[in-house]
C-alpha cells in the first residue's frame, strides 16, 4: 500500500532509505525540494516502510528539479497544464513484488488524480524500457545529475515525459478566400 506521508515527521526513515538504496553516490540524502514536496511510502503487510518516492508540482515550486539541473538547460517543458516532478523514488532490496514498480504505478494515479496535464521524471537505461512499456517518452538527451556523483560513475540520467494531456497540432485558420471581380 502507498500513502501520502508527512515529510518533517517521516525525515529520518526517507534519509535512511536513501542512504541504503541510492549506493552508487547520492550527494545529498535529503535537498531543497523536500521542504516543497509530497512525499508517499510503500508500507509492508506488517505495516513497516519499504520504500519512499516524492513528487512536486510546478504551480507549488519555483522550479522543478529537472529544470535545476546544470547540464539539462536546454529542456523543453511543456506550457500547457499541470507539470508533476517524480524524483527519489527507492525501495529497500530485500522486499518483493515489484516495489519501484508499485510507487511508479501510485505516483501516475496521484497525479491523474491531482489532473496533471504532464508527469517528468529522469531513468537510467536499466529501467527505460519498464517506463516506456507505462507510455513514457525521453524528452532530452541523456545528462549528468547534479544530485548524484554520475561524472564519477558514468551513470547517466534520461530525462522522461508522461503526456495525460496529449499535446494538440495547431489548428490552421481556414484561408480567407476573397471573391473576384471581373470587370470587362
Amino acid at each position: 500500500m502507498v500513502q501520502e506521508i508527512p515529510f518533517h515527521e517521516h525525515r529520518s526513515i526517507i534519509a535512511q532509505i536513501r542512504r541504503e538504496v541510492y549506493t552508487t553516490g547520492l550527494l545529498h540524502e535529503i535537498d531543497e525540494f523536500d521542504e516543497l514536496a509530497h512525499h508517499f511510502a510503500l508500507f509492508s503487510a506488517a505495516g513497516d516502510i519499504t520504500g519512499v518516492i516524492r513528487i512536486l508540482r510546478s504551480d507549488e515550486v519555483p522550479k522543478l528539479e529537472l529544470q535545476s539541473e546544470s547540464d539539462a538547460q536546454d529542456l523543453v517543458f511543456p506550457q500547457d497544464g499541470l507539470i508533476m516532478e517524480v524524483s527519489r523514488g527507492c525501495a529497500r532490496k530485500s522486499f518483493s513484488g515489484m516495489p519501484m514498480m508499485k510507487l511508479a504505478s501510485a505516483m501516475q494515479d496521484y497525479a491523474r488524480k491531482q489532473k496533471a496535464a504532464h508527469v517528468v521524471t529522469k531513468s537510467g537505461n536499466r529501467l527505460l524500457p519498464l517506463y516506456q512499456a507505462m507510455g513514457f517518452r525521453v524528452f532530452g538527451k541523456p545528462f549528468y545529475s547534479d544530485w548524484f556523483d554520475d561524472r564519477k560513475t558514468g551513470l547517466l540520467s534520461i530525462p522522461i515525459i508522461y503526456d495525460f494531456v496529449k499535446p494538440t497540432p495547431a489548428v490552421l485558420a481556414e484561408p480567407q478566400i476573397e471573391e473576384e471581380v471581373l470587370v470587362w
